[in-house]
């Protein structure tokens, strides 16, 4: 009688795990597309105009001069002249502490313009060098040879850095949470049976900088995210005929090819219910490349439902909505920067 009864449980085990190999299968046959998600930035305003304080310590003025150069290069975001900043620094005898100081931060907005004011604070940059190795035991190629055990020798350089952003807006004197920054990158080399030099610290420190700069950018700055998901080409309903296009970047032609492939999968007494969802999922990845999110979200729920496990199809669902979300987000802030924007003259 145990037995019995363990066996609807191992069934249902077995099952589920038919199902997920499936899915992974589903991943690794069918091709990827790229959709794009368009992110608002960091501090939840489009910024026109910076002024970075000047550097309190050694370790700041390297990424306030990437940060700096960085953003001028957008050609996006007007930055504030250093010496400006400094000598109005001086005069209005500002500094982080006086932040409450309505007043003096009004007298420091008008000196410089009303920009975003930002204090970068390297809080902390470690360098760590480690060796690590790794071993081929001996093996026998198909000739019989038999090739020695051989060692490999790794030396990595890693630098971790940890950056505060404080953004204080001079035109209304708000002053945002501070927003930290933190990269851990790493280069290595690598050699047989000798332990090779470590990659120059100098090197390492300037991807730090680079990665903390763009982070830095994404604070005041809408910008792109890239990722991919699966699309079904299957030979069934013009399935493939819809990728095809993708291929050639003509959306709107696979958008068509797949809301046909969806009618004939409807309309097939014989359709296996696997179709009904991927010709659902892939009407709505045609609309989340033509960047019509809303569109798109009720196939994918569609899909589904027609399998409420599927992971492929929850993940599709999940980023759709996300992108749903920055959408808002970004017509929200520029709804902002239109309300403060001077009115035209006459």
């Amino acid at each position: 009688m145990r037995i019995w009864r363990w066996l609807p449980t191992a069934a249902l085990f077995l099952m589920a795990n038919a199902s997920a190999r499936a899915q992974l299968f589903d991943a690794l046959i069918n091709p990827d597309v790229e959709v794009t998600l368009a992110h608002p930035p960091g501090l939840g305003v489009k910024v026109q105009r910076v002024a970075f304080a000047p550097p309190q310590a050694r370790d700041d003025g390297p990424l306030v001069a990437a940060c700096s150069a960085d953003l001028a290069a957008t050609r996006q975001i007007e930055i504030v002249d250093r010496n400006l900043i400094e000598t109005s620094f001086k005069d209005a005898k500002f500094s982080l502490s006086k932040l409450q100081d309505r007043q003096t931060v009004t007298e420091l907005g008008k000196r410089l313009g009303s920009p975003m004011l930002l204090f970068i604070d390297a809080k902390d940059q470690k360098t760590t060098r480690s060796p690590t190795s790794a071993i081929k035991p001996e093996w026998r190629d198909g000739q019989g040879r038999i090739h020695p055990a051989v060692t490999t020798f790794i030396a990595r350089t890693q630098v971790d850095f940890s950056v505060i952003v404080q953004a204080v807006d001079l035109a209304t004197g708000q002053a945002f949470s501070p927003q930290r920054i933190a990269v851990s990158p790493s280069q290595e080399q690598s050699a047989e049976n000798h332990q090779p030099e470590y990659p120059p610290e100098a090197e390492v420190r300037q991807l730090a900088l680079d990665l903390a700069k763009v982070q830095v950018r994404q604070l005041l700055l809408p910008w792109k995210e890239t990722r991919k998901l699966v699309f079904y080409d299957d030979r069934n309903y013009g399935m493939k005929e819809a990728y095809q296009r993708l291929e050639l970047k003509d959306y709107a032609g696979a958008l068509a090819a797949s809301k046909s492939a969806l009618a004939l999968a409807k309309v097939d007494p014989k359709a296996n219910a696997k179709y009904l969802g991927r010709t659902q999922y892939d009407v709505g990845m045609c609309y989340f490349m033509l960047g019509d999110c809303a569109a798109g979200r009720p196939f994918f729920q569609a899909a589904l439902e027609s399998n409420p496990n599927h992971r492929i199809f929850t993940m599709a669902l999940n980023e759709c909505e996300r992108a749903i979300r920055l959408n808002e987000e970004l017509a929200r802030i520029r709804e902002l920067r239109a309300d403060a924007a001077p009115p035209a003259g006459p």
